[in-house]
């Protein structure tokens, strides 16, 4: 099992073939148990096993879950689950206060996390496939996770709450001195593993409203554009110095060259070695 600690109240956890998520160790089966965290769980290809819990009202439930389920459960609710097979996932943990601040900027109150072992969800599933790839680059992107965290859990309390929240999104840029001010230090730092709540703190924001102001005023998530000013000075680099690929990546804070060249072709269309040979370097 593979984990991400986030400093915001929430953790990341990759589950391998090698051991099932909602079970307490290597087995097959779980006892029935209670956690304190609000969960997601996303399982992949091969998913089978049958969750049985306790509802608040004390009613016993049962649930068969497949590849293409997407799982909620509240904090402490009495539950277990009999595995068929084991399977890849993502599981993550929030704790209730975390989400407790998202729903308080959204609709000024907490929300009631209603549990669903088999919900049909797109943005979720899709998104579980991105931290996937995040960690099999090791290691993942902390601006990049924690951008996901605060989308899936806007997501948990507007689509998962006992009651109908109904939330006005109201498109608010940052002012042009927060902005220089986040650009600034993401200009500064730029090769390091910068924290969402770092740039939150600098411009006095929370996080969940900086990363979507952010996007507003640029026109790109803060991970994405600490990405292009990264490409950016790979291309300054591959044209003005004989530096190697795997020098670059490494100077540039890439995981590693295979994640530079990606992460390159993605922004430019074509590998760091062809557009040193196509734009000429001057060297």
């Amino acid at each position: 099992m593979h984990t991400i600690n986030l400093d915001v109240g929430c953790d990341v956890f990759y589950n391998s073939l090698a051991q099932h998520p909602l079970c307490s160790s290597d087995r097959t089966h779980s006892i029935e148990h209670i956690d304190p965290h609000i969960k997601i769980a996303i399982p992949f290809e091969g998913a089978a096993f049958e969750a049985m819990w306790q509802t608040r009202s004390g009613q016993q439930k049962q649930q068969q879950v497949r590849s293409g389920h997407v799982c909620i459960l509240p904090a402490n609710l009495p539950h277990k689950v009999r595995l068929e097979r084991k399977y890849e996932s993502i599981v993550i943990d929030f704790k209730p206060e975390f989400v407790d601040r998202i729903a308080d900027e959204l609709v000024g109150k907490n929300v009631e996390i209603v549990e669903q072992w088999a919900a049909r969800d797109p943005l979720i599933k899709q998104l579980g496939i991105d931290l996937r790839r995040e960690f099999h680059q090791q290691p993942p992107r902390r601006l990049y996770v924690e951008s996901v965290i605060q989308v899936l859990a806007n997501h948990l309390v507007r689509n998962y709450s006992s009651n109908l929240v109904v939330v006005e999104d109201i498109a608010t840029k940052l002012t042009p001195k927060q902005l220089q001010q986040a650009i600034d230090h993401i200009h500064d730092r730029f090769t390091e593993d910068i924290k969402l709540s770092e740039l939150a703190d600098v411009v006095k924001m929370s996080q969940y409203r900086f990363a979507r102001a952010f996007k507003q005023s640029t026109g790109m998530p803060p991970h994405q554009y600490l990405l292009s000013q990264r490409i950016d000075r790979a291309q300054q680099l591959l044209t003005n110095t004989q530096l190697s690929i795997s020098d670059i990546s490494y100077q540039l804070g890439f995981a590693s060259q295979s994640h530079f060249t990606a992460t390159f072709r993605r922004f430019t269309t074509i590998t760091p070695n062809l557009y040193r040979k196509e734009i000429g370097a001057s060297f």
